[in-house]
Formats: C-alpha cells, structure tokens, sequence
C-alpha cells in the first residue's frame, strides 16, 4: 500500500509539471498570436482605400 501510495504521488507531481509547462506554453502562443493580429489587422479606412484605389486602377487601363 505504501508504494502504492508513492507511485500515485510520483505521477501526480509530473501531472503538475506537466499543466504547468502546458499554462507556460499556452501563454507563449496568446502572446504570439496577439503579435500577428496586430500585423496582419486592417482597418476600415485602409480597406475602403484600398477598394478605391482598385476601382480607380480599373478606370485606367480601360
């Protein structure tokens, strides 16, 4: 029973180790994901620019 006993806390202490280092990780990649959303986001303006100037591009090569 007592080895049982050791066991069960052996494995939970790397259960431990384990969620914590999964927390650690899941932190890293919020944090990168915020990075890229703030590169890749496009606001509302930018896009309505964007559109007229597809627009007036079309204008002249016709």
């Amino acid at each position: 029973m007592e080895i049982l006993t050791i066991i069960l806390i052996v494995i939970l202490f790397f259960a431990f180790i384990f969620i914590y280092l999964m927390s650690v990780r899941m932190r890293q990649l919020e944090n990168e994901l915020r990075e890229v959303k703030s590169r890749i986001s496009i606001t509302d303006e930018e896009l309505t620019r964007l559109s007229k100037d597809i627009e007036d591009f079309k204008k002249i090569n016709i």
